[in-house]
């Protein structure tokens, strides 16, 4: 059932795709203009959030190993005492 569906909706994205480049080619050029312009703010939207998500990932990861440094350390205190 789940497969049936997949390929319907895969189907759909394809002919939904198809119609939508060929408006944009036939209609005027301002259709092109508006159409490019909203894919540039989402593309610069894209870099921000993979920029934020990349410092994120390595703030996440500079926690984990001062938590792990601290849990070595008092390891090895009471190993010692």
């Amino acid at each position: 059932m789940f497969n049936q569906w997949k390929w319907l909706s895969f189907g759909i994205g394809v002919l939904v795709g198809a119609v939508g480049a060929t408006v944009i080619a036939s209609r005027p050029s301002y259709i092109k203009d508006g159409a490019t312009t909203v894919l540039s703010h989402g593309l610069t939207a894209k870099r921000k959030l993979q920029a934020l998500g990349s410092a994120a990932k390595e703030n996440l990861e500079d926690l984990v190993a001062e938590a792990d440094q601290k849990a070595q350390d008092r390891a090895n205190a009471k190993a010692q005492s």
